[in-house]
């Protein structure tokens, strides 16, 4: 409901801005629920040093023609960019009309005109509708503090465990599942198999709470698919092109966890707090994101319209044999060390290892059927064009990414150079950021057809038939519907 206010009401009254306030229990603070601009509870103040303080205090209407520098509002203008000029803001009682709990905000009249009589009774009437709302808001703030105090417990006990054990392992979720005859570790989340350090209870809690920015940019491979890859262009090309504030993680070039985090580990792991933590600090500028899961298992409750994807394909044999080294070497999944090649691929062409089918899961991306997602939210690149034809890829995904902003020559020249594998493996040796893996276990080749040399004749032709039958094209390398 807050949502709408936020998109309805400055066009309504006419104003660049608007903001959904709620008061603390006590009364000596005042926290922003919903804004245009800002995420939830990014801006919390004193009471008696704000505006909206004011008016919750005394019950009355305000409307400030002028706004001075120095005052509460600037500061709170000098944390999201924004200058207020002039403000209306009138209380929102409870239902029985006792005890004022919070308040509506509109800022900056257009084209310079001052607020009227008539606006202030339209937001008057505003905040007598959301009365319920709001005092549903108020009167949870006890449970919601005890959640923050746990998420601050978990963050504090996660820096002492990292810091114990110096490096970037993951914990797992129990109670964890194992095949038949033992290893593949793993929980079921809608029927498909997922590693034990994602947690379905998060995911099932992103599914009920995530909504995505039209700043939210996801990357949606399969693993082993190119995701890095597609990863450091992505950021390279969000440096060059974007205007990033110093907080924002992607100005350092980082391409780890902290930068691009992968959603249901981010949320699993650290919970709500460093969720939101993440929101604030990205809000208003790109944001990446990468996920493994199929399409209709993508954890988000709703999608915004001019969110955009980037889905990358690879041929299915290089997946086979990249998964295959990769889930052998994972400290986390248990696989039998004795597994061959040939026995992986019996379990590639079935289907069910981690995240499900590869096939049906490029399938997914590619035809969305439920039409959540249009055509032109998604690009579609294959790994090996990135590793391939970096022209090509870099131009595709600038102006996806940019649409009318041109690179110079040197800038691209750059980022096929910092695309390039061994560039990225000794980057990651060297200066890894928050990126969680050792490139000397997980970065094997970068090359496109190392399959020819690992894979058995048997192994090909299983994976070529299972190809066939499924994407139904020619080329056994992506099917034939590629965009």
């Amino acid at each position: 409901m807050f949502g709408l206010l936020v998109f309805a009401l400055p066009r309504l009254l006419d104003a660049e801005r608007c903001g959904v306030f709620v008061s603390s229990e006590s009364g000596d603070s005042v926290w922003l629920e919903a804004g245009t601009g800002v995420v939830e509870r990014q801006i919390v103040v004193a009471s008696d040093a704000s505006m909206v303080g004011r008016v919750i205090a005394s019950g009355e209407t305000l409307l400030r023609s002028s706004i001075a520098q120095g005052e509460v509002d600037t500061m709170v203008a000098s944390r999201t960019g924004f200058v207020p000029r002039d403000a209306l803001t009138v209380p929102v009682r409870t239902i029985q009309g006792r005890r004022v709990i919070g308040a509506l905000q509109v800022l900056n009249k257009r084209n310079g005109k001052a607020f009227d009589a008539a606006d202030i009774s339209l937001l008057e009437e505003t905040a007598f509708a959301v009365q319920a709302s709001l005092q549903r808001i108020f009167e949870a703030q006890g449970l919601l503090a005890e959640c923050e105090r746990l998420d601050a417990e978990i963050r504090a006990l996660d820096e002492a465990e990292s810091a114990y054990r110096g490096d970037k392992r993951l914990r797992v979720f129990g109670p964890v599942l194992a095949d038949e005859g033992g290893g593949f570790l793993h929980h079921r989340w809608r029927g498909k198999r997922y590693p034990p350090f994602i947690s379905p209870e998060g995911t099932n809690a992103l599914c009920e709470s995530w909504d995505t920015d039209p700043d939210d940019i996801i990357i949606a491979t399969h693993q082993k698919v190119g995701t890095h890859l597609t990863k450091r262009f992505l950021v390279e090309l969000a440096r060059d092109l974007c205007q990033l504030p110093d907080q924002h993680p992607l100005k350092s070039g980082d391409i780890g966890h902290d930068a691009v985090p992968w959603p249901e580990v981010l949320y699993a792991q650290h919970g709500r707090g460093r969720w939101n933590e993440h929101l604030a600090r990205t809000a208003g500028h790109p944001r990446l994101w990468y996920t493994h899961c199929a399409y209709e298992d993508l954890p988000v409750r709703r999608i915004h319209p001019r969110t955009r994807f980037v889905v990358c394909v690879r041929d299915p044999r290089s997946v086979a044999v990249s998964q295959y080294h990769f889930w052998r070497r994972h400290p986390l999944l248990g696989l039998p060390a004795d597994l061959t090649l040939d026995a992986f691929v019996e379990r590639f062409v079935d289907g069910d290892l981690y995240f499900g089918d590869y096939h049906d899961h490029v399938l997914g991306w590619l035809r969305r059927t439920d039409g959540r997602v249009r055509a032109d939210q998604v690009l579609v690149v294959r790994y090996e064009d990135l590793v391939e034809d970096k022209a090509t890829s870099i131009d595709r995904l600038a102006s996806f990414l940019s649409p009318g902003v041109s690179l110079t020559a040197e800038q691209r020249e750059h980022i096929a150079y910092r695309t390039e594998f061994d560039v990225m493996k000794d980057e990651m040796t060297t200066n890894p950021q928050s990126f969680h893996l050792n490139p000397h276990v997980f970065f094997r080749s970068g090359k496109t057809r190392d399959w020819e040399d690992q894979l058995s004749a048997a192994a090909v032709h299983a994976i070529d038939q299972k190809t066939r039958r499924v994407w139904a094209g020619p080329d056994l390398s992506c099917p034939p519907d590629m965009p």
